[in-house]
C-alpha cells in the first residue's frame, strides 16, 4: 500500500474547519454549516470537563450562540437556520451529526494538540457494479433574513456500493481511522 502524507499549515482558529473540510465528503455540509459545525466542536473541547448532555446545552445557550454569532460574523435568526439544518444531516448513510440532545457523534469529537491532528484514511478496494445512481444535486446556500423564517429542506446524498469513477460509496466500503498525532 502507497502512503503519502501531506502536512498542512494550520492553527488552533482554522483547524476544526479545516478537518470539517477534509471530512466534508462524508458529511455533505455546506460552507456555512461547517463554519458553526466547527465552532461547535471547538467549544465542546473547550468545556469537555462537563458532561457531554450539559456541555451541549451549554454550548447552544444564548450566550455561547451570540459568542459564535460574533465569531462567524452571521446574525442569531441565520445562526438557528444553519444549527437546524445541521439537526437533519447524517454521515456514512446512518449517523446523525448532533443527536436529540445535540450532543456531536462520537466520531466527529476531534481535540487537536500541541502537534496538530492526524487523520488517516483508508480506501478499500470494491467490485464494481453496474447500478448508477445520480449524484446529489448542488447544495442550497442557506439564507435567513427574517427571523421567522423556517430552513429550506437539505436533500441527503445518495450513497451507492461502488467503487466507480464518479459515484458515491457507502462508509462500509472505506475505512477512516482519526486520531491525535503522539
Amino acid at each position: 500500500m502507497e502512503k503519502k502524507i501531506l502536512s498542512l499549515p494550520t492553527n488552533e482558529r482554522k483547524i476544526y474547519a479545516q478537518v470539517l473540510m477534509f471530512l466534508n465528503f462524508m458529511l455533505n455540509l455546506s460552507d456555512q454549516e461547517r463554519g458553526v459545525l466547527a465552532q461547535i466542536i471547538k467549544l465542546n473541547n473547550d468545556y469537555e470537563t462537563l458532561s457531554p448532555d450539559k456541555r451541549a446545552k451549554f454550548i447552544l445557550s444564548t450566550d455561547m450562540r451570540k459568542e459564535m454569532c460574533e465569531e462567524l460574523d452571521i446574525s442569531i435568526a441565520h445562526f438557528a437556520v444553519v444549527l437546524s439544518s445541521i439537526k437533519k444531516k447524517t454521515f456514512l448513510g446512518t449517523h446523525q451529526i448532533l443527536d436529540d440532545k445535540n450532543v456531536i457523534h462520537p466520531y466527529l469529537m476531534f481535540k487537536p494538540d500541541e502537534e496538530g491532528f492526524r487523520i488517516e484514511v483508508d480506501f478499500n478496494k470494491v467490485e464494481e457494479t453496474e447500478e448508477v445512481i445520480e449524484p446529489p444535486k448542488k447544495q442550497e446556500v442557506i439564507e435567513s433574513t427574517d427571523e421567522k423564517e423556517t430552513p429550506s429542506e437539505v436533500k441527503e446524498k445518495p450513497l451507492v456500493k461502488s467503487g466507480a469513477e464518479d459515484t458515491y460509496t457507502e462508509g462500509q466500503d472505506f475505512d477512516i481511522k482519526i486520531s491525535q498525532v503522539q
